[in-house]
């Protein structure tokens, strides 16, 4: 039988390490992030995206993919998700096929209407911006230089949490932004004078939580 003062340590233990124990199972379940989109279009149509402008369609580009191929379109956008999504990760594979000189290929997230919305643009002159856009005005949030070549595929992610914005290319974060322009929406793919494929969309939620 054990000890009254071995029956003391043992209740002792148990205390200190019974909260310590819930709180690394809360952590975990704080850390882990589930998916709430994947499209990699391999059903070969854009069922569940809204389109607005352009011409979009589901072509094979290495694997299934989808396009926007008018190059002269001013303002090409495809949009999906919820319009109450607050804090949560999206990302793409984008592979511009042609960049015009006032033209860009970008991933949009919080999409509030098919005008505002958080945008991270591949540029021609090898340029990276996140972006805040209000209709006709532009804020840039961040930019970097970055090698940007048509036919080349780039992972681009944009993180919304609050009012912190946060922009990646092939997993480096090119900058960060405080924004209170929107605080939710959809998430959106987007081409200016440009054409460009789009693949391997994920939204995760939690942002950088």
């Amino acid at each position: 039988m054990r000890s009254s003062r071995q029956r003391r340590l043992a209740l002792i233990l148990a205390g200190v390490l019974a909260p310590t124990a819930a709180l690394v199972v809360g952590m975990t379940a704080t850390a882990s992030a589930a998916t709430v989109l994947h499209d990699d279009f391999s059903d070969g149509d854009t069922s569940g995206w809204s389109k607005s402008g352009g011409t979009w369609s589901v072509v094979t580009d290495g694997s299934p993919a989808v396009q926007q191929s008018n190059a002269t379109s001013e303002n090409a956008r495809i949009f999906a998700g919820g319009t109450s999504w607050t804090a949560y990760t999206v990302q793409a594979r984008v592979k511009p096929l042609s960049l015009g000189s006032a033209g860009h290929a970008s991933l949009l997230a919080r999409a509030s209407g098919s005008t505002v919305y958080y945008r991270l643009a591949l540029l021609p002159a090898n340029q990276v911006q996140l972006q805040a856009v209000n209709g006709g005005s532009v804020a840039v949030l961040a930019s970097a230089s970055r090698t940007v070549t048509t036919g080349t595929w780039y992972t681009l992610a944009i993180d919304v949490t609050g009012t912190t914005v946060r922009g990646s290319v092939d997993g480096t974060v090119i900058g960060q932004g405080t924004s209170s322009l929107v605080a939710a929406g959809r998430i959106g793919l987007q081409t200016a004078y440009s054409s460009a494929s789009f693949d391997d969309v994920l939204v995760t939620d939690g942002g950088s939580t």
